[in-house]
């Protein structure tokens, strides 16, 4: 069996936050899903360019929960956290490769390229579908420079299988996405 590709933090290196912020403007996209306030989730958060940008959208009342099973993408993102004066606001947590590690709900769920990486996808989406409060969002982006249509099309069947429904499919620089709530 071939072994699964996972990204590095030193590979994230060639994508710097201030070409992904002009690049992906992620404020466009997450700008109407993370709103002061809020309890939101950054899986697969690398090296935290998405938990500090929501850590500032959720405000002093709201949190973040980072979450990576690589404490080398925990540690970079830390110290990002910690430069931005936002560490408060966000839980750093070090999962597993086959679970999350999260048992609270929150409004919002983040996962940025890198469910393709996921060895388990069928288990990782029941646990983002049961963080999910009532009305809350996720969504899934997967870089279309590395993942395939035909690829993106089969995660989002799983993800479907698991028990969210596609909502829509947001411009996401670079990406394809799709906004998923918790199927009724």
């Amino acid at each position: 069996m071939k072994e699964k590709h996972v990204a590095k933090w030193y590979h994230l290196l060639v994508y710097p936050d201030w070409f992904r912020r002009i690049h992906q403007r992620p404020e466009r996209f997450l700008g109407e899903l993370v709103k002061p306030g809020m309890c939101v989730a950054d899986v697969g958060c690398g090296l935290g360019f998405y938990s500090v940008l929501m850590a500032e959208m959720v405000g002093e009342e709201g949190s973040v929960l980072a979450v990576d099973f690589q404490p080398e993408m925990l540690n970079w993102a830390k110290r990002k956290a910690s430069k931005a004066g936002l560490f408060d606001r966000i839980e750093f947590i070090q999962c597993r490769e086959d679970d999350v590690m999260i048992s609270e709900q929150v409004d919002f769920v983040l996962s940025m390229w890198m469910t393709h990486e996921v060895a388990d996808r069928s288990r990782f989406f029941v646990q983002i579908r049961d963080m999910l409060a009532p009305q809350a969002r996720y969504l899934l982006a997967e870089p279309k420079f590395h993942v395939k249509r035909k690829l993106y099309e089969s995660i989002c069947g799983e993800a479907e299988s698991a028990g969210l429904r596609m909502v829509c499919e947001p411009k996401v620089g670079a990406s394809f996405a799709a906004l998923f709530a918790v199927s009724d």
